[in-house]
Order: C-alpha cells, then structure tokens, then sequence
C-alpha cells in the first residue's frame, strides 16, 4: 500500500514538473537560439528502453541502401517462409513498430494521449495509394471500381477517428489515387497539361477533352464526388485535411483540383491543405500563383511544404521519355527553392492573418532552423497561428519535440491501418526517403545516447 502510494506521488510529481516546465517556455518572446535539438531528454523521454532499442535497431539497418533497395522482396520471402503470425511479430518489433502508429483506434488513442502530453499533435494517414503500373494486382484494383468506394467509407471513418481523437486539432491526410484509376488521372493530367491556363473547371475541362472518353468521364465525375464527400467529412467535424502531392504525371490534375476545393471551402477558415513539392522546378511560380489568385478570389490557402519524395522515378522518367527533368538539379537548388517559398508565403500570411497558413514538413534541421530565424525576422511569433512544424512518425523527434516544448504548433504525420495494408507504404517510404535514412547519423547517434542513458 505504502509502495503504491509513494509510486502515485512520484507519478504526480513528474506530471507537475513537466507542467510547471512546459509553462515556463511557452512566452513567445523568447528566442529561438533557446531550442536545443541535440536533448535526448527532451526528444526520447516519452520513449521507452525498449522503443529506444527498436528506434536504434530500425535506423541502423535502414542505413544499409542494398537492404532497402530489396526490401519489397525480403518481406515477401519472409512472410511466405515464417507465416503470418512469427512474420507480424517481427514487423511489430521493427519497421512496422517504429514507423505506424497502430493498426486502430484502440492503438491510436494511447499514443495520441503520450504525446499530447508533449505538445506534439498526430496528423492521422489511413494510408492508401496506387500507381501506374503493369503487375497483376495494381491493375485488377484499376479495374474493380468498388475498392475507390470502399477507401472513402475507410477515409471518412479516418476522420471521424481523428475528431474523436484530437478534437478541433484533427488533421487527416490522403492520397488522391486511393479513389480514381491512376491510368484515368495519367490521362486527366495530359488533359490539363494542354490547357495550362484554362479556367474552367476540373469536370468541365475533362468533358472537352479527346483523350478522355465517355466512360472515363463517368469515372472522374464519382472521383470529384469520392473527394468533395471526404472534404465535407472535415468540415463537419471542424477538422483540416492534407492533399498529397505525388508524382508529376498526377501532380497538374491534383493541384488544379486542390484549389477548386480550397475556392469552394476554405472560406470561413482553412480546411484543406495543399502540397508543394520543392524539387521541382516550378514550384516558386506555382506558389506565387496560388496566393495571387487566393487574394483576389477571397479564399484561403493552407500550404504543406515538402521536398519531395519521387525524384528517381521522376529523373528515370525524364530520362526514358527524353523530356525535361521537373526536378531541381541538385539538393542545394532544391533547399533555395524551399526556403524562398517559406519567406514568400510567411510574408503574406503575416498581411493577411487567417488566410494563409504554412507546414514546415521537413526532416532538416538546417531548413527547421531557417523557418525560426525568418519567423524571428518577420517578428511572427510561435503562438500567431501562422505556421506549424511537421515530420513523419518515427523519425526526427529531436526537431519535433524540442518545438513543441517551447510552444510551437509541432505535429507527427502518423500511418495506420492493418500489416498487411502498410507492407506497400513501408517499402514504399523506406525506398522513397533511403537518402534520409543513410543520413539518419544523428536520429540513431541520439537512439544510442538516450539508450546508455538509460542503463
């Protein structure tokens, strides 16, 4: 009895030392040089021993480009050898553990509570997408329009479970190739690649166009319909929804239906987010375009900026198509691009409080770093509501719990969903982001640190 008690009061203490610690930075005159992102207090004390050796062991093997490179064939040999229980035994003690956040609710809610704890917000991804692409599975979904349905009642239960969840902090992201053929879309882009400056409508534009037909027409009309039920979802439950960007042979489609969504809802307040892939070439002029037509049609704008995740599909495609490589030439153009494009839009969403709004969606502490000292430049402050920090799940906590520390809005975009359903998105994300796992030094240097810590 007396064990439970002293236990109780310890667990109070600590609760109300972070309280009182937590209310100490939250002044949003103090400086940025006050962020430490080398705390492994700070960034891994809501971790256990265990998800600190799991956290270790993930990154270390993810180092390996050869392991990562044949990672879609190893967990396919590995689940027809082990069988499905030893085979998601060890996913949950590895790739899957450390990288998704459940397979539902029930898992969720728990650590939504631990990092809430925190200051840290979940930006929950029921996660489904699909490709262009010749194997027998991905074209029998092409096929098989019911799966597009069955993935809006699985996007629309994702945002009723984000309300629940986080309440009016919910955010939500999905893939616009989880509800349309990506051969309809393919054909949708071509059409709108032709007609850059039009302004008619998405629906309007495909109707006149020879390269659609009559039944893909009818496809693209229930694939506006998918998306407009999701957004109305959102705003029922006064939530706010993230639009991946994907690959460049979609991304002209998605982005012109993105804004008509943003035209439509984001009138009262931001609804729907938008995503800009700073690797490529045009996305300085797009954005300039975007806030220029976002002031003049009264509407709101909320921007996600990301790197990008496709450069070597896109490099390989340029190469095979003998077309124009979209993508910045190098990493330092791709950084020049990002940073101006965050200066650009701080700029007007500090003229225009409540119409714009900016994710810094980045795992680069020298960009994080930047998008502090330009808030400090403009003298916008951590609580004006003008700018929020994001990372994946499972990576960089030593940049999104430090923020959130000192009263910053910081989130970690988080998958979920059954094993077998996130075995694409983990390789996926794992060959996707290999160049930020081989430089993950300092995430595993820091595992290892909070390890011995420990011991």
């Amino acid at each position: 009895m007396l064990s439970k008690l002293i236990r109780r009061n310890q667990s109070s203490s600590v609760v109300f030392i972070q309280q009182c610690m937590r209310s100490s930075v939250l002044n949003p005159s103090r400086t940025n040089d006050e962020i430490r992102f080398d705390s492994i207090t700070t960034a891994y004390g809501y971790k256990s021993k265990y998800e600190l050796y799991r956290g270790w062991a993930v990154f270390k093997l993810c180092s390996y480009t050869s392991l990562v490179n044949r990672l879609t064939q190893l967990l396919n040999i590995s689940r027809t050898i082990l069988g499905r229980s030893v085979f998601e035994s060890i996913m949950r003690s590895t790739l899957y553990g450390h990288f998704v956040a459940g397979t539902d609710k029930s898992e969720l809610k728990p650590i939504v509570e631990r990092l809430s704890q925190h200051g840290v917000k979940l930006i929950l991804d029921y996660s489904m997408e699909s490709d262009v692409a010749t194997d027998h599975l991905v074209t029998t979904a092409q096929s098989n329009h019911s799966i597009y349905d069955e993935n809006l009642l699985k996007s629309l239960k994702n945002v009723q479970t984000a309300s629940e969840l986080s309440g009016s902090s919910a955010i939500t992201a999905i893939k616009f190739t989880a509800f349309i053929s990506p051969d309809v879309l393919q054909k949708l882009n071509q059409a709108v690649e032709q007609h850059p400056s039009d302004q008619q409508s998405l629906f309007e534009l495909a109707s006149k166009s020879s390269l659609i037909s009559k039944h893909e027409l009818i496809e693209i009309e229930h694939f506006i319909q998918r998306i407009n039920r999701i957004v109305q979802e959102v705003k029922q439950h006064q939530g706010r929804v993230f639009i991946d960007a994907e690959q460049s042979y979609f991304q002209t489609a998605i982005h012109k239906l993105v804004l008509e969504l943003q035209e439509l809802y984001n009138r009262d307040r931001i609804i729907v987010y938008n995503t800009y892939q700073c690797y490529r070439k045009i996305t300085l002029k797009t954005i300039q375009n975007d806030l220029a037509r976002a002031k003049t049609k009264g509407f709101s704008i909320g921007f996600k900026l990301v790197r990008g995740a496709y450069m070597d599909q896109e490099r390989k495609r340029a190469v095979e198509l003998n077309t124009n490589d979209p993508i910045h030439p190098n990493f330092a153009a791709t950084t020049q691009c990002y940073h101006q494009a965050f200066k650009e839009i701080l700029k007007d969403a500090k003229n225009h409080p409540n119409q714009f709004h900016v994710f810094v969606a980045s795992h680069n502490e020298d960009t994080v770093k930047f998008a502090l000292r330009t808030m400090d430049e403009m003298n916008v402050k951590r609580n004006d509501g003008l700018v929020a920090f994001a990372t994946l799940f499972g990576m960089c906590d030593y940049l999104t719990f430090p923020l959130a520390a000192v009263g910053y809005d910081a989130y970690k975009l988080a998958p979920y969903g059954p094993i077998d359903r996130l075995l694409p998105y983990l390789t996926r994300r794992a060959q996707e982001n290999r160049a930020i796992f081989a430089k993950a030094e300092k995430d595993r240097q820091l595992h290892y640190k909070a390890l011995r810590e420990r011991n």
